[in-house]
C-alpha cells in the first residue's frame, strides 16, 4: 500500500522470480527500513497497474527506480520531470549494450534524471558524456537474514563432494540474448567446456526453470559433471558450498553473484566484457582460456580472491539523506 506524503518511493520488483535486480530491491528495501532517519516506501510495478505506479510518483518527493526496461524507465522519468519530482535510477546492465532506439532512450534518461547510478567503469565513462549527475556504485548488499537449502539440494552437493575434486557454479535467472543473438549467460557454452574436464563439476542455478526448458527444447544433453537446480533457492547459500564461481557473460553490469562470491572469499572466474571487482580472475570468452584457468585453480596455482567491503545499501542511504 502506498502511504501519502512519504519522502521516497522505490519502484521495482521483488522475488519471486529470483533475479539480480529483484534481489537488489529486496535487500535494499530491508536495509533502508532499518535506518531510523529515513522514510521509504516500495511499489512492485509488475504486481500493480501503471496508474498506481504513476500515482506513487506523484505522492512522493523522490522516486528511485530499479528496472531493466528502458521504455518504462523513460516514461517514468518524463512523468517525474513534468511534475517536478526528483528522479533517481540505477542502470543494472552495461550502458550502450543495446542498439538504436533503446540506446537513445537511455541517453534521454541520463539527461533528465536527478541522478543516474551506474555499476561499472565503462558505463560511468559513457554516462558522463551526457550528464554530470552520475554516480558509480555497486549492486552488492549482504543479505540480512540467512536461508536454508532444501534437503534435495544439500544431498546433491554432498554427492558432488564425493565424486569431484572441485565444485563450480554459475547462475542464470532467465534465457536472454544480447544484440548479436548470443546467450548472455553462456550456459550452453559452459556445458561444452565441462564436457572437456573430469575432476570438477558445475552446478547451474536455474531458479526459473527457463534454461532447463531451453536445453530440453534444443536437445542439449548434460555430461555427468553438469547439474542444474531448476527450483527456487538461495544462490547466496549455494555459493557457500562451492569452490569456484563462474560468471561467463557477454555483457554485464555489476553482478551481485560475483560480489556475493567475493564476500564469501570464493574464487571467481569471469569474462572480461566489463571491468570486474578486485580479486576476480578475468578471461576472454574462449573455451581454451577458461579451461586453462580452471585447471590452474584445480592444481592450486590460482587462489586470487578478496572479500568485498562495498555496500550499495550504505551508498544509496547516503544519497537519499542528501536529497
Amino acid at each position: 500500500m502506498i502511504v501519502r506524503n512519504k519522502k521516497i518511493i522505490i519502484i521495482g520488483t521483488l522475488p519471486p522470480p529470483i533475479g539480480g535486480v529483484s534481489i537488489y530491491n529486496k535487500r535494499l528495501y530491508d536495509f533502508l527500513n532499518n535506518a531510523a532517519d529515513i522514510e521509504v516506501d516500495f511499489i512492485d510495478y509488475k504486481r500493480n497497474n501503471i496508474f498506481k505506479v504513476i500515482g506513487s510518483i506523484l505522492n512522493h518527493e523522490v522516486t528511485y527506480l530499479n528496472c531493466s526496461n528502458s521504455v518504462f524507465k523513460f516514461l517514468l522519468a518524463v512523468i517525474a520531470a513534468l511534475f517536478n519530482k526528483k528522479f533517481l535510477f540505477t542502470f543494472h546492465g552495461n550502458l550502450e549494450r543495446h542498439s538504436g532506439l533503446t540506446n537513445m532512450l537511455d541517453i534521454f534518461i541520463l539527461r533528465i534524471a536527478s541522478l543516474s547510478i551506474v555499476l561499472n567503469r565503462q558505463s560511468f565513462e559513457y554516462a558522463k558524456k551526457y550528464s554530470k549527475n552520475v554516480f558509480l556504485g555497486t549492486s552488492f548488499i549482504a543479505p540480512l537474514t540467512s536461508e536454508t537449502l532444501s534437503p534435495e539440494i544439500q544431498s546433491l552437493i554432498q554427492n558432488c563432494r564425493k565424486q569431484f575434486k572441485v565444485l563450480c557454479s554459475s547462475n542464470a535467472h532467465n534465457v536472454s540474448f544480447d544484440k548479436d543473438g548470443k546467450e548472455i549467460y553462456q550456459v550452453t557454452f559452459l556445458i561444452d567446456i565441462f564436457r572437456q574436464i573430469n575432476d570438477c563439476c558445475i552446478i547451474l542455478s536455474d531458479p526459473s526453470g527457463m534454461y532447463s526448458s531451453y536445453l530440453q527444447k534444443h536437445k542439449i544433453s548434460l555430461p555427468p559433471n553438469v547439474f542444474i537446480i531448476k527450483v527456487t533457492h538461495s544462490y547466496f547459500e549455494l555459493l557457500k558450498e562451492i569452490d569456484i564461481m563462474l560468471r561467463i557473460t557477454t555483457t554485464d553490469g555489476d553482478s551481485i553473484s560475483v560480489r556475493e562470491a567475493l564476500y564469501l572469499n570464493k574464487i571467481v572466474i569471469a569474462s572480461d566484457v566489463v571491468d570486474r571487482p578486485e580479486g576476480v580472475i578475468t578471461v576472454p570468452i574462449n573455451g581454451q582460456e577458461i579451461l586453462k584457468k580452471l585447471k590452474e585453480v584445480i592444481a592450486g596455482n590460482k587462489t586470487q580472491q578478496i572479500g568485498t567491503s562495498e555496500n550499495a545499501g550504505s551508498q544509496i542511504l547516503k544519497i537519499l539523506r542528501s536529497l
